[in-house]
């Protein structure tokens, strides 16, 4: 009898690694994966499934399905039952006491002292045991939890974003862009979900804009790559020495008249005048009272670009 017109009977196992091929997984990682077996269970399902014409594997060692395989029907019987099937051994339970939190491959890698091949290993036979999930199925080694563990985990461009945003001081949506390496439009959403999150605050900048950067839970999240490029901060709306020093001149007093910055700083009339209305204007000093001469004093912004210039000054 000709292989079509047999009845095609898989076991759950192949049906699943066949379904796997169907959705384009072409590597045993990805098939097992998908099908949730383990790798072993995978090579075997797989060589049934190359004797029943319905896959093959090519020059590049990634599988595919036939013709037939791609279109045939096929019914489904029960696998049987491995003794111990589901209890991971000793180097999955090494793996599992050392997930208290989600971690990376790479640091499972580092931790258990193996290599990267026997971690993919186990992670794949304990997900086939649905002790473990993945923080992104696209990338399942980037970050792997507990199953049951519902500790938040970010995107891969969320983890982006999040490592890029500053702690120490405050940036714009077009530095993070940069920094990240994504699309500004995306950025901006995916600001809005950290800010949601309360890993990210959001206040009004020097320049009238919006500007971010890390709060203590977004410093302290797992994902946060201490290592990865941090978003510059974006150019101050005052930047000379000789606002500096009047504004160091100012906060020192509390609050000053003109004349005595003049004096103190030595600076012509004719300029102080200029600057103290141009300062006025930036919003960064302001009168303590309606008097002709009053005293001028440093607005919450005056402060904040005062702070900004003395710590990019100590860098």
């Amino acid at each position: 009898m000709s292989l079509k017109a047999r009845n095609i009977v898989l076991t759950k196992s192949q049906a699943a690694c066949l379904i796997a091929l169907r959705n384009g997984k072409g590597s045993k990682s990805e098939i097992s994966l998908q099908a949730k077996l383990d790798l072993q269970k995978t090579a075997t399902s797989l060589g049934i499934l190359a004797r029943l014409q319905l896959a093959k594997q090519g020059k590049t060692k990634r599988w595919h399905t036939t013709s037939r395989g791609e279109t045939c029907r096929f019914q489904t019987v029960p696998d049987r039952l491995r003794k111990n099937s589901g209890t991971p051994g000793p180097g999955g339970r090494r793996l599992l006491e050392l997930l208290d939190r989600p971690m990376r491959g790479s640091e499972i890698v580092e931790r258990l002292g193996v290599t990267h091949q026997r971690v993919r290993q186990l992670v794949i036979k304990l997900h086939a045991q649905g002790l473990v999930t993945f923080g992104d199925p696209e990338n399942p080694f980037w970050f792997i939890r507990r199953a049951g563990d519902r500790s938040p985990l970010l995107s891969c461009s969320e983890e982006r974003v999040l490592s890029a945003v500053p702690r120490e001081y405050l940036t714009n949506v077009i530095k993070i862009k940069l920094a990240a390496h994504i699309p500004e439009s995306e950025v901006q959403k995916i600001l809005e979900r950290l800010i949601a999150s309360r890993f990210v605050e959001e206040i009004e900048g020097l320049r009238g804009d919006r500007v971010y950067r890390l709060t203590d839970s977004g410093n302290n999240h797992p994902q946060r790559n201490p290592s990865a490029r941090s978003a510059a901060a974006p150019r101050l709306p005052v930047e000379s020495d000789r606002v500096y020093k009047v504004l160091s001149t100012i906060l020192d007093s509390g609050a000053i008249r003109i004349r005595d910055v003049k004096n103190r700083l030595k600076i012509p009339r004719e300029s102080i005048n200029a600057l103290m209305q141009y300062l006025k204007r930036k919003r960064l000093v302001k009168k303590t009272g309606q008097e002709f001469d009053a005293p001028y004093s440093l607005t919450d912004q005056g402060r904040a670009a005062l702070a900004e210039m003395t710590r990019r000054l100590a860098a």
